[in-house]
């Protein structure tokens, strides 16, 4: 069996490749229900969190907005491509980056440790590509659902970020 850093290597391999990723091959990870799951709580934490996002200075409310506002579009982006039955290319790497960077975009406002947690969080499902084999799998109703949720989270992600730059 192979360690989590060798999967991890192996699927970071493919996603840049373009090729699918580690469960379509066995290798295990977290599988798609998960992914839409996770995706989905961390956005609802992020919505739960708003009000402290929103005590920043003004210009410091800009930055993260555009950082949940750019999550947001990772997402959307993602399932548009998923709907239409087009490999999401590029948009694995897109999340990772966020997950990165979730606790240098909003750490001093909600906690270095919530922070981090929620980018750990994200960084779980970052392989968020492989979905479309995964979905290729299911009953279109099922990828429908599925997917309506994945768009809740992103919506989740975008209504925060409108929060946080209109806020007073």
């Amino acid at each position: 069996m192979f360690g989590v850093r060798k999967v991890i290597t192996l699927y970071e391999h493919r996603c840049t490749e373009g090729r699918i990723g580690p469960l379509a091959l066995g290798l295990g990870g977290v599988n798609f229900p998960m992914i839409i799951e996770i995706i989905l709580n961390v956005a609802e934490k992020l919505f739960g969190l708003r009000g402290e996002l929103a005590k920043a200075k003004q210009a410091r409310k800009q930055q993260v907005a555009d950082f949940l506002a750019a999550t947001a579009q990772t997402i959307e982006e993602a399932s548009a491509s998923l709907k239409q039955g087009i490999y999401p290319h590029g948009k694995c790497q897109e999340l990772l980056s966020h997950s990165q960077h979730m606790e240098a975009a909003i750490g001093d406002l909600i906690g270095n440790q919530p922070a981090g947690d929620l980018g750990a969080q994200l960084k779980e499902v970052w392989q968020i590509e492989q979905l479309h084999a995964e979905l290729g799998n299911v009953a279109p109703g099922e990828r429908e659902r599925r997917l309506s949720v994945l768009d809740q989270a992103a919506g989740l992600f975008r209504a925060t970020a409108t929060f946080v730059r209109v806020s007073p």
